[in-house]
């Protein structure tokens, strides 16, 4: 059976291993095959799991973390379910493997050789067979140097659905009951999956299996099942040194071997047909890990071989590290000999905030600003999402642009930040009751809803993230045209007064409030490693009021770093008393010395209830924490006339127009929104620079409305728009061409307007239900103003005038 197994490990498509399978006797019996789990009726559980291959994956990826954990606990003789044993997934980082300063692969040095020896000896990915949709659908080998299992536990270990052997074991993943078994109706037509494992002390053979959905259930419901010999047990051969991968040319992969551990291989896996190519499968994972937890190397091994690049690309292998998207992000990712090295796509991380709950648990919400060039895989095209819940790394639920929006108030930054809420720290009944069994939804329970809540409220109250959509907003209209044109919609105000009511009171030449992007228009904060003092503000150093449903803040001042609370190295922790955390959900925010600790009654608590709090900072490089004086929490009844605090940020109410003349003066009391041409290439025009179309634009879109936050706006106007070019083709000289250019332009940002104006209104009278497809909408609306604006600028005054309304009324 030794060389069945090699053989299936060799073949690189469905087809061959089913021949394999066809050809050996034993494998045709079907008395040899058995249920996964022991149920025939297991397709409820794997088929209730990921719904794209993508996910799949990286359930396995997981796993093959937890293997490499549980081994080296072992070999420092811990005992994983003892106390003595790590009690999160990056204390285990740290204690068992490498010292990385609170366990995150993103404090590592992306050029340190450690992350490359490590992945390639211990957690390796290896992609082969098609490249193309039209060659056929690839396959995918995971390779773990981790603990590894005899062949007599197989069946209470890869192939049981339920038997929850990690449950008492606080740093792995797999306590939440999170299987592989996902990956199998993603495996082909026949659902092929190759297991093979040994004991990480060599006290036994290799074991193998195959699993498959078993032959003619078309008709029925599918069962997975695996191979055994006749008498039941797991086939089993001895070998040194397994090498799992082999090259284009037949030949065996010499850079990966194992002399024990776990290799599972998944033939014509479909992984989604965007995502065939080498970077479309990273780019796959790259959305559903915030973070591997370990360094993973993955092996693109169906290139050609060039012998002028060296190393492993004269074997015709691509080799690529792969930590995740939270270190995609923040550094430069290449490698030599493969593409090129790009920059980092984002830039520092953000503190947004964080969260306790009596009945959750603990919530901790950071960001990573973007910058304008989007990498690929999160272009709009590809990618709708932008804020990613993850549990030790693995993304379990994500929420879209249109959710950071409007629901959070943040649309400047629905394509300039990626939110990720750390969900790691919820209690284990909370997990069982927020998420639910595929791992992408969150559960209504009362337990989902309140988690929901609490993350928008976190969100939405973000100072940090206020602060950067201002600084974005500002870049977004300093690159806007500074010479608009704007005496032409003077001249048409002059005639008809009734256009000021479109008009906003901001000038399109001030700047954002809230400062400019950089250290010459605002002064930067500088705090402290740690901080030396806290002191409350005062409105709240008397008794806070807070009322039983919207809760309510309790300021305080330090001296302390924006990143305190956040980061992974010596991170810093607010303190009180147990009693208060028990009685109130509370969500912390730290930005610029300004500590905001808000807080909301949980169940239990009734108006007129009293609890006393004092509030703390402290780090482990302090020698005693510092305390701000205690206040009084006092929970009230909530009362209708009051304004909720809790409204998104785009929601305010209107500020009054600078000045008193009521427009009567000399004086300009209002503007229009900025605007940029976009052109097919991004060429100027008449030298004026344009920006690019976006990736999905044509000849036929108009534009497109950018909302930047606090009531302003930006105009993208398609200057290639194909009802323009061609009225511009039918006039004779250059100032005709122009005319018909200012006429689409001044027309178009007036109908972008009216529209504007028409769906502020509507959200202003609880339209809020269209907040989602907002950006849809406007682009529409600049797609049907585009073909008509210049067919009513330049024929209504010719077909329409006094003349011809008197000659009709005289028929």
């Amino acid at each position: 059976m030794k060389n069945l197994c090699l053989a299936l490990l060799r073949a690189e498509t469905e087809a061959e291993a089913e021949a394999l399978l066809n050809a050996d006797p034993l494998m045709r019996e079907s008395a040899n095959w058995r249920p996964l789990d022991g149920r025939e009726t297991n397709f409820n559980v794997t088929s209730n799991q990921a719904s794209d291959g993508g996910k799949a994956l990286t359930e396995l990826m997981t796993n093959m973390v937890d293997a490499v954990l549980l081994k080296h606990a072992y070999l420092k003789d811990i005992d994983p379910k003892s106390p003595q044993a790590p009690q999160t997934m990056y204390q285990a980082v740290d204690r068992l493997i490498r010292n990385l300063r609170g366990g995150k692969l993103v404090n590592a040095d992306p050029r340190d050789p450690w992350l490359r020896e490590f992945a390639q000896k211990n957690l390796v990915i290896g992609i082969s067979g098609a490249k193309s949709k039209t060659e056929g659908l690839p396959c995918y080998t995971f390779v773990d140097n981790g603990e590894g299992q005899h062949p007599d536990a197989f069946p209470d270990t890869f192939l049981s659905l339920s038997a929850g052997n990690k449950k008492s074991i606080p740093f792995v993943q797999g306590k939440f009951n999170m299987g592989s078994s996902g990956v199998l109706r993603y495996c082909g037509r026949r659902w092929f999956k190759l297991i093979v494992s040994r004991r990480f002390d060599g006290t036994g053979p290799w074991g193998w299996t195959l699993m498959r959905r078993r032959p003619g259930d078309r008709d029925t419901m599918p069962v997975a099942e695996y191979f055994v010999l006749p008498d039941g047990s797991i086939p089993q051969f001895e070998m040194d040194y397994l090498y799992p991968l082999g090259l284009v040319d037949g030949h065996r992969y010499e850079g990966v071997h194992l002399t024990s551990g776990t290799v599972i291989k998944l033939f014509d896996y479909q992984v989604g047909s965007r995502f065939l190519s080498f970077k479309g499968s990273r780019d796959a994972l790259n959305e559903n890990l915030v973070e591997t937890i370990l360094p993973f190397r993955i092996l693109d091994l169906r290139q050609k071989a060039d012998a002028k690049r060296g190393g492993d690309r004269a074997l015709g292998v691509d080799a690529r590290p792969f930590y995740g998207m939270e270190f995609l992000l923040l550094n430069a990712h290449g490698e030599e000999g493969g593409e090129e090295e790009s920059e980092a796509a984002g830039s520092a991380p953000i503190f947004v905030g964080r969260f306790t709950d009596p009945g959750l648990g603990e919530v901790r919400i950071g960001a990573i600003g973007l910058k304008r060039d989007l990498p690929g895989w999160l272009k709009p095209q590809n990618s709708n999402n932008r804020v990613f819940h993850a549990v030790n790394g693995q993304v379990q639920f994500k929420q879209s642009r249109g959710y950071l929006s409007q629901s959070c108030g943040f649309p400047a930054l629905k394509d300039r930040v990626v939110v990720v809420v750390d969900a790691s720290g919820l209690s284990f009944s909370a997990h069982n009751e927020v998420w639910k069994g595929d791992r992408e939804h969150i559960s209504s329970t009362l337990d989902g809803e309140r988690y929901l809540d609490l993350v928008t409220r976190t969100i939405r109250e973000s100072d940090a993230l206020k602060d950067f959509q201002r600084r974005v907003a500002q870049e977004e209209l300093e690159r806007a045209a500074k010479n608009e044109g704007n005496s032409l919609f003077q001249k048409l105000l002059d005639r008809d007064p009734t256009l000021a009511g479109l008009l906003s009171s901001r000038d399109p030449t001030i700047r954002v409030p809230g400062g400019g992007f950089g250290a010459d228009d605002e002064e930067l904060y500088d705090g402290l490693y740690s901080p030396t003092r806290l002191t409350l503000d005062d409105r709240s150093r008397r008794t806070v009021d807070i009322p039983m449903r919207r809760g309510r803040a309790v300021i305080a001042h330090t001296d302390v770093e924006n990143g305190y609370l956040r980061r992974a190295d010596n991170g810093g922790s607010i303190l009180m008393d147990a009693k208060v955390r028990e009685s109130f959900s509370v969500r912390e925010h730290l930005k610029d010395g300004r500590l905001s600790v808000h807080f909301v009654p949980a169940e239990g608590l009734s108006p007129g209830d009293m609890i006393e709090v004092r509030l703390g900072l402290v780090d482990r490089a302090m020698p005693e924490p510092v305390f701000a004086e205690p206040t009084m929490l006092r929970v009230t009844a909530d009362r209708e006339d009051v304004e909720d605090e809790d409204k998104p940020n785009g929601q305010r109410k209107p500020r009054k127009a600078d000045g008193g003349d009521n427009g009567s003066g000399s004086g300009p009391t209002h503007g229009m929104p900025r605007f940029v041409l976009l052109t097919r290439d991004g060429r100027s025009v008449e030298g004026i620079e344009t920006e690019a179309w976006p990736a999905d634009f044509n000849e036929h879109d108009g534009g497109e409305i950018v909302d930047l936050g606090e009531g302003e706006t930006l105009y993208k106007i398609n200057y290639d728009n194909a009802y323009h070019l061609r009225y511009r083709l039918t006039q004779r000289g250059s100032l005709a061409r122009e005319v018909v250019t200012e006429k689409y332009i001044l027309g178009m940002r007036i109908l972008l307007l009216g529209y504007e104006h028409a769906m502020r209104s509507l959200k202003h009278i609880g339209g809020s239900a269209i907040g989602e497809f907002s950006d849809d909408f406007r682009r529409m609306a600049a797609r049907g103003a585009a073909s008509t604006v210049l067919a009513l600028a330049e024929n209504l005054p010719k077909i329409v005038d006094t003349s011809s309304i008197g000659s009709e009324e005289a028929e």
